[in-house]
């Protein structure tokens, strides 16, 4: 790869249970992807580590061929077994296997690209099937074992994988909903990326079905929940992802797919979709879509303030940033009655909500002379935890320390 002076590198890394596929980009650049044999169309790389016995690391299948020879331990489906929070003992130590799954994925890093003065990583972005508490915080333990800045890596489901790569595509995406089908073991699940109301950032969100399905008919299966996954929308580009769509069963199903669409199989859509997260996240100016998913906040949480002598307002909680990423914090003076309003709405509506917060035992003092400190914190994507400090304004009316928390329920 082209190394300029000062260039950022923007990482993809997608996660399930025994493998991993790494996808990155410079900054206005298409993706690429990692293959583990040059020139080879195979993504895939296992999700293997092994400590050698003359002391060096052997990562993915390397580390399986190590270990085969009786040269080194190696532990496998790292991904998995750290979200149970499994150890193992590596030589004379206790290792988590977050840990190891950290090393695993600094190593992929490292392949996307030659970092050093003229390469940086720019931001990472790592996605899975889905999340959920315990595997967010399995996530934060790897970026401590990676030793990167918290800031510097994000982590997403396939949905919004999915979200990310739709609205990146060619201006036709602005045009039609586009369509992806998921077909593993003896389930199939269709995805649709659907615009919302017209709304500044244009809000996007996925609609989800599924069906059983039968290995056996798949052909015949398939051909018929084709319309019933379409229905009256207007859908001119799918994707066709997962191992079921392999072995070229398709025949009648792929020509009733095709009128009219655009058909891609797309085994590597997930880490691209997240290379293109990376690069989005790491960009300053405002999103052109917005996705609003299971993960994501629904309402914007914002004060009514006065600055400078303007009414405006200031947004603690943004709309569609993960509940686990959005973290809001100010200081206030207060104007009038010992209480605070927080203005609760959803990002494509006029209308707003007003919870009043009541400041009880607040120390009598003269008006504009009492600051507090705002610390909202989500819980949830539609539950947000706000902690409100008396903090004084300096020598003149010292703050008391005194606390309020109030859950608000968006």
């Amino acid at each position: 790869m082209a190394e300029d002076n000062g260039r950022k590198i923007y990482i993809g890394i997608d996660l399930d249970g025994d493998a991993a596929m790494v996808s990155f980009a410079y900054a206005g650049c298409e993706p690429e992807t990692v293959s583990p044999m040059a020139g080879s169309e195979i993504f895939a790389i296992p999700l293997a580590i092994c400590l050698k016995i003359d002391g060096g690391w052997a990562y993915g299948e390397e580390a399986r061929r190590v270990a085969k020879s009786g040269l080194g331990q190696c532990e496998d489906r790292l991904f998995e077994r750290a979200i149970r929070k499994e150890q193992v003992q590596i030589g004379e130590k206790i290792v988590a296997l977050s840990e190891l799954l950290g090393m695993f994925l600094k190593k992929m890093v490292t392949m996307a690209g030659r970092l050093g003065p003229a390469v940086s990583l720019g931001c990472l972005v790592l996605t899975a099937k889905t999340l959920d508490h315990t595997m967010i915080d399995m996530f934060n333990d790897c970026v401590e074992a990676m030793q990167l800045p918290k800031e510097m890596v994000h982590v997403i489901d396939h949905k919004e994988s999915f979200f990310y790569f739709g609205s990146n595509q060619p201006s036709e995406f602005s045009s039609h909903d586009m369509g992806l089908f998921e077909y593993r073991g003896r389930q199939m699940s269709f995805w649709c990326l659907e615009k919302g109301l017209r709304s500044k950032p244009q809000l996007l969100s996925i609609r989800e079905d599924s069906y059983g399905f039968e290995p056996e008919q798949a052909d015949e299966v398939f051909t018929r929940i084709i319309p019933q996954a379409f229905g009256k929308q207007i859908i001119t580009t799918v994707y066709l992802v997962g191992d079921g769509f392999e072995n070229g069963w398709m025949k009648q199903s792929l020509q009733l797919l095709c009128q009219g669409r655009r058909v891609f199989l797309g085994k590597n859509l997930f880490s691209k979709g997240a290379c293109f997260a990376a690069m989005c996240k790491a960009d300053q100016r405002p999103p052109k879509f917005v996705y609003i998913g299971e993960h994501e906040m629904k309402c914007n949480v914002s004060l009514k303030v006065y600055e400078r002598g303007n009414l405006s307002f200031f947004t603690l909680i943004t709309a569609g940033v993960p509940w686990y990423e959005a973290h809001g914090i100010c200081e206030v003076v207060i104007d009038g009655s010992a209480s605070i309003d927080f203005w609760i709405q959803q990002p494509n509506s006029r209308e707003a909500r007003i919870e009043t917060v009541s400041l009880h035992a607040l120390p009598e003092r003269e008006n504009r002379t009492t600051r507090m400190r705002i610390d909202a914190m989500p819980r949830a994507d539609t539950e947000v935890c706000v902690t409100l400090t008396d903090v004084g304004l300096g020598e003149l009316v010292p703050g008391t320390g005194k606390k309020w928390e109030y859950m608000l329920q968006l």
